[in-house]
């Protein structure tokens, strides 16, 4: 019924539009704003749109930090369109309410830089201001989720032309609902990381190592079995190694290992699973796997190693995969940590 009344309202705005063509011009996104106002007022009458045109639905402030331009939050987010459809998520038990929980994914807070244009505009105006701990639950109209950057909420709804017989159009987006928490909040990315490899460290003691172990900043190595010979590998000399990848909070995303991908749900009979040649080089950062080069962070780990050692190397995401994280199992600003075992050549 709802829907009903909002597209008769709809309708009845646009037709006074209409009326009054003549007398006014119509901007891009004039209709969309037309349209998400009689939804605004069918469902949450009493709320007013802030800022940049954001409607906030819902709101706990946190205790923590507050966001601030120019810093990284990481947060928890659900998304949804006007009718409720959720089109995004953070957390494992949405993805198990939907039926979509795949045993390959990372589920967990994500890391938002909230540097101007990195961010879709109506989303960094909902965030900015916020607290560690907050909650807030907000409309985002459609003119809002861009990347680029105006001075006014005029120019978001209207953008200016570039050039002068430069056409402007809407965004293309849809109005978006975003239930965002807020986890935490730093300006040093890199730090904060730090801070959670210590935090893995000291919940796993028999590892035997803090954050001071470093042998270089944002890298830690551990040995787990002794190598039958001390030399260093000579450059372009090729060896075989098993390995397994996770994440600081257990996810496996990738392993040369049969049983240890089928025992964290990442097997695939379209994988072969069996020791893969490394060629050495004059650095760690000549080393090549299988033909192909390697993060930092695994070239340091094989760096230390020796014959037949078996060893663990943890790494921050310079060394890894950076802002851009990997596929679906690992985020932007994920630190690594890599099992690798020197084995005989596979006959």
């Amino acid at each position: 019924m709802r829907r009903i009344f909002v597209s008769i309202l709809y309708t009845a705005v646009l037709m006074s539009a209409a009326g009054c063509a003549k007398e006014s011009k119509v901007g891009p996104n004039d209709a969309n704003k037309r349209f998400l106002e009689a939804w605004m007022q069918v469902n949450h009458p009493d709320v007013q749109p802030a800022g940049l045109g954001v409607y906030t639905l819902e709101e706990s402030e946190g205790s923590g930090v507050q966001i601030k331009e120019g810093g990284f939050a990481i947060v928890d987010f659900i998304t949804t369109d006007l009718e409720g459809n959720i089109t995004s998520y953070t957390d494992k038990q949405t993805a198990k309410q939907l039926g979509k929980y795949d045993t390959t994914y990372y589920y967990g807070p994500k890391v938002w830089t909230t540097t101007k244009g990195t961010l879709q505009a109506g989303v960094a105006d909902a965030l900015i201001g916020m607290k560690a701990g907050g909650r807030k639950k907000v409309v985002i109209p459609s003119w809002l989720m861009t990347y680029k950057s105006y001075d006014s909420a005029e120019d978001y709804l209207n953008p200016p032309k570039k050039k002068k017989d430069e056409e402007t159009s809407a965004t293309g987006y849809d109005n978006t609902v975003y239930d965002i928490t807020v986890r935490d909040y730093v300006s040093d990315i890199y730090a904060w990381e730090i801070e959670k490899i210590g935090d893995y460290l000291s919940a796993n003691p028999s590892m035997n190592m803090s954050i001071t172990d470093s042998l270089q900043y944002g890298f830690y190595y551990k040995q787990i079995t002794i190598p039958k010979d001390t030399t260093s590998f000579p450059k372009d000399t090729t060896i075989y190694i098993n390995y397994t990848g996770k994440l600081l909070n257990g996810l496996v995303f990738d392993t040369t290992v049969e049983r240890v991908a089928k025992d964290n749900g990442i097997y695939s009979s379209s994988k072969s699973y069996a020791p893969v040649s490394v060629s050495w080089g004059e650095n760690y950062t000549d080393i090549e796997m299988s033909g192909s080069s390697i993060i930092g962070g695994f070239g340091l780990t094989l760096w230390q190693m020796r014959a037949f050692e078996r060893g663990i190397g943890i790494f921050y995401s310079p060394l890894g995969y950076s802002y851009s994280g990997s596929g679906s199992s690992i985020p932007g600003y994920a630190p690594l940590i890599f099992e690798i075992e020197i084995v005989k050549k596979p006959e």
